[in-house]
């Protein structure tokens, strides 16, 4: 798994230069280059929910939303997907007339916000804005530390989902992040070494685990929380690969290392759409234009 901490160490590294000038701007390649691949895969995809209120058409779009996939609405547990209008002029033929139903056909964004055609008639249906994310750069340093009378050590049982801090050590850039608990040659302290992301941060000495933690119980363990990448974490590597090739491109040409380090991207990427190019393992995919078939309708043709 790579941090921000691990990409500041690599960075030197790889472009042999490690003035403050170069590590910025290779630390500013590296978040670009994550944002690039995420678009194209379904990391950052995430939900919102609201509820509609009667005669009201718009609703605020998600926070630090970068792009809707869709919209639904539940109405009496029937699940309705409306189709985005493709311009303004066709939502303001819809519009021209105000016909208030709570059965969606359309929405349409606009100024932050997301609008619901016809417009719904009840108060306390749930609307789920499914959309991507916008990506927060990498900047955190890791925080480590090593079990001392000075320092705050942690402990947790094995299948539980909450880690606790002997004194004050978890702060809120911490949320959504991800903590290690490694190896000790002393059994009550040695973790499984294994990475688990942070789910929150309930105050400066207790968090909870997104999963539960799967080692030995550990009383006075080390710990590392660590900024980290939305890739797969055998992904990691491929920011340091584009940055180089932009490096040794442009800052400093050199055709020879280019050439190396577009290799790696080349492969790695391709490796990386093999793997997570589709949300299914399943090499067939349905067209997504495909009639839905009911089941429980007779067959359509008899052989």
């Amino acid at each position: 798994m790579k941090s921000y901490s691990s990409y500041q160490t690599d960075i030197p590294r790889i472009i042999n230069n490690s003035l403050p000038d170069n590590i910025t701007w290779a630390t500013e390649m590296i978040n670009d280059s994550i944002r690039y691949l995420v678009t194209k895969y379904y990391f950052n995809e995430r939900s919102y929910t609201t509820t509609t209120v009667s005669s009201q058409q718009f609703y605020n779009l998600p926070p630090q939303v970068k792009k809707i996939i869709n919209v639904t609405v539940n109405i009496g547990n029937v699940l309705w997907q409306p189709k985005e209008c493709p311009t303004r002029e066709f939502w303001d033929a819809l519009n021209v007339i105000q016909f208030v139903q709570d059965f969606p056909s359309y929405f349409f964004i606009y100024n932050g916000k997301v609008g619901i055609y016809p417009t719904p008639a009840s108060t306390g249906n749930t609307v789920t804005f499914n959309y991507k994310t916008r990506l927060v750069d990498l900047s955190m340093a890791d925080v480590t530390y090593f079990t001392a009378t000075s320092s705050p050590s942690v402990s947790v049982v094995s299948g539980n989902s909450t880690i606790v801090a002997s004194t004050t050590a978890f702060v809120n850039w911490m949320d959504e992040n991800w903590i290690r608990i490694p190896y000790s040659s002393t059994n009550a302290q040695s973790g499984d070494n294994q990475w688990y992301q942070i789910d929150s941060i309930n105050s400066s000495t207790q968090l909870t685990l997104k999963n539960p933690y799967t080692g030995n119980s550990v009383t006075g363990g080390q710990w590392t929380v660590g900024e980290v990448p939305i890739l797969p974490e055998d992904y990691q590597d491929l920011p340091l690969y584009r940055m180089a090739v932009i490096y040794y491109t442009t800052r400093f040409p050199d055709a020879i290392r280019a050439a190396q380090y577009q290799a790696l991207w080349d492969i790695g990427e391709a490796k990386l759409n093999e793997e997570f190019g589709s949300k299914t393992s399943s090499v067939v995919l349905t067209d997504t234009d495909s009639p839905i078939v009911n089941p429980n309708l007779f067959p359509r043709t008899v052989t």
